[in-house]
């Protein structure tokens, strides 16, 4: 079987508190046409393989864990071999690591049969990380709850956008582990969600927002050079996603991000543009 795990960025990322050591979010994550490919078939023995070499192959992949979850609540005695073709780049803040743990899950409920429902899958799904619920179904949505909470949202917004990832990432448990600037500002998140209940862009592009951004540019101050550097080539809206360091921007302009997607290729270890 094979599957493809999209990617998602955070339209607005909102820190609430700690609850038992965990941070508690508000986000709007929205999937974006950026995907690994997951090939899984049954195997004698647990195989883990990627193009990117230096992915863990152990429980520290998200693949593993999703497996051997699913092995355990469901009496599955198979094992398997996964081979992961990473597009996504990691410590990117993309959920890439997310998609192709939930892209491995739906496989294996289809694969057995399992018909298991939205909350059962999301009960699995959230044992990973707070992405990973998101990414089993990848519709734009409000999500709460360390993921398990998802309020999904119809919208019609048409935009492009561009996706730049700096040199150097951020390593996510030791930054959220550290992070303590907490937000209850409920009227710009509120904004965000209307903008695409309304498809309104320019009230999108005054909205995105990310906690997170501050915090991470004083460890990568690439972050906010990007940024800078987005904003003076005409795009709006511009954000980091999810614990960074990826940085996004947009316009209605199809022949705009192409153009600064021609002028940015070669001038950062990945640069992408699509269509939302």
């Amino acid at each position: 079987m094979r599957r493809k795990a999209y990617a998602k960025i955070s339209l607005y990322l909102q820190v609430t508190g700690r609850e038992d050591g965990k941070l508690q979010f508000k986000n709007i994550l929205y999937p974006i046409d950026l995907f690994d490919m997951v090939y899984l078939e049954k195997s004698d023995s647990l195989i883990i393989e990627s193009n990117k070499h230096f992915l863990p192959n152990d429980k520290r992949n998200t693949v593993y864990r999703a497996i051997m979850i699913m092995k355990k609540r469901y009496k599955i005695k198979d094992l398997f071999k996964v081979r992961i073709v990473k597009n996504i780049p990691a410590q990117s803040g993309l959920g890439g690591g997310s998609a192709d743990a939930a892209a491995v899950i739906q496989m294996l409920n289809e694969m057995y049969h399992l018909e298991l429902s939205d909350e059962e899958l999301i009960s699995v799904a959230k044992e990973i990380d707070e992405d990973t619920p998101f990414c089993l179904f990848n519709r734009p949505a409000v999500v709460e709850k360390e993921g398990s909470k998802l309020e999904f949202i119809d919208t019609n917004l048409e935009l492009y956008y561009i996706l730049i990832k700096p040199k150097y990432g951020v390593s996510t448990k030791r930054f959220m582990k550290n992070f303590h600037k907490f937000n209850d500002d409920e009227e710009s998140f509120t904004k965000c969600k209307e903008a695409l209940i309304k498809n309104d862009y320019n009230l999108l592009v005054e909205s995105t927002h990310n906690d997170f951004q501050k915090t991470v540019n004083k460890i990568n101050r690439n972050v906010n050079k990007v940024s800078k550097h987005l904003q003076k080539l005409g795009l709006e809206g511009v954000c980091m996603s999810g614990s960074g360091t990826s940085v996004y921007g947009f316009t209605q302009h199809k022949d705009l991000v192409i153009k600064i997607h021609e002028e940015l290729a070669f001038k950062y270890p990945f640069v992408k543009y699509g269509k939302i």
